[in-house]
């Protein structure tokens, strides 16, 4: 596995292609991580309608959503939904600010941006 936490001057040193084969530089892509909890398990119906209310939010902000959920609970990992691009700290903000808003939700933690391909730093 490559470094992430390259210098400058190595990853100066590198080819663009290769860069952009390993996610480096200018390519670095960032995702950050959801863990929602809801005040009471969620019947089928409510559940279906929080969840494409969820989904056309994180869309229309141009990211994805991948991860899992059930009636008690949401969790997964948000990026952007091109290649090579991230969402940004307002995107994370936003995304907060609506599941706090949510009557059925009660507790959110979002993590702060990390490297998608690399983990945490």
């Amino acid at each position: 596995m490559v470094n992430p936490t390259l210098n400058e001057e190595r990853l100066r040193k590198m080819k663009r292609r290769l860069r952009k084969k390993l996610y480096l530089g200018e390519f670095q892509e960032h995702a950050f991580e959801l863990k929602v909890s809801f005040k009471e398990a969620l019947d089928e119906d409510a559940l279906d309608t929080f969840l494409d209310a969820f989904i056309d939010y994180v869309e229309a902000r141009e990211l994805d959503y991948i991860g899992g959920f059930d009636p008690k609970w949401l969790e997964g990992t948000v990026m952007a939904n091109k290649r090579y691009a991230s969402p940004s700290e307002d995107d994370r903000k936003a995304l907060e600010s609506w599941l706090n808003a949510r009557s059925e939700v009660t507790n959110v933690e979002i993590s702060e941006l990390f490297d998608a391909w690399y983990g945490f730093e």
